[in-house]
């Protein structure tokens, strides 16, 4: 397999995934199988340029022929998208991860480990994120995201003592792991701010 098709494959498969569409959903938006969406995301076949640019457009891409010359400031662009939509998904699920918090602390105030994962959602500097923190954002959240998908299944165990033991602990998981995102990225800001002084100055020779 050649590298183009292996990056045109992985392009495929990373524009789904953004998408949130599974294999199957794709496949259907293109009159593919599942089977066949899978082996064109792992360069095994040999992928017709209209399945391609219906693939393309299925996943809000278009397909360009540009001068090679141009390709650099091309991916620059690109990945400057890419970040904004990155960065756009986390803020997106903080407040979605906020609005949950509420929710269970106005149905179980018992739980006040609730109101120490809203303040660390606030206190998360929400400018300049880099790719390396909005993935630590999501790490960080994905214990609290758990517990919002099965919220509903836990309603009768949150009735017991254990229960709310063991749902309190996911969200300080939650909390600690936010509360180390946002030590990290304000030491990574006053790194950046402290003003630089030369390693080398004249008046240094006059001493």
């Amino acid at each position: 397999m050649s590298t183009a098709i292996e990056d045109i494959a992985a392009s495929i498969k990373a524009a789904r995934i953004a998408k949130g569409f599974t294999q199957k959903q794709l496949g259907e938006r293109v009159g593919l199988p599942q089977s066949h969406i899978s082996k064109i995301e792992g360069g095994s076949v040999d992928l017709q340029i209209s399945s391609l640019v219906e693939i393309a457009r299925a996943l809000d891409l278009e397909l360009k022929l540009v001068p090679r010359r141009t390709i650099p400031a091309i991916e620059g662009v690109v990945r400057s998208q890419r970040e904004r939509s990155e960065a756009s998904r986390a803020l997106a699920t903080i407040a979605e991860t906020n609005r949950f918090a509420e929710r269970v602390r106005q149905t179980y105030p018992s739980i006040t480990e609730v109101n120490e994962l809203q303040s660390a959602l606030k206190n998360i500097p929400t400018v300049n994120l880099n790719p390396e923190t909005l993935k630590a954002i999501q790490q960080a959240l994905q214990p609290v995201a758990h517990l919002k998908k099965h919220f509903q299944d836990f309603g009768w165990a949150l009735e017991q003592q254990e229960g709310t033991k063991k749902f309190a602990q996911q969200i300080a998981a939650s909390t600690r792991a936010l509360q180390r995102v946002r030590n990290l990225q304000v030491h990574a800001i006053d790194r950046d701010s402290a003003p630089r002084r030369p390693a080398y100055r004249l008046e240094d020779d006059a001493t």
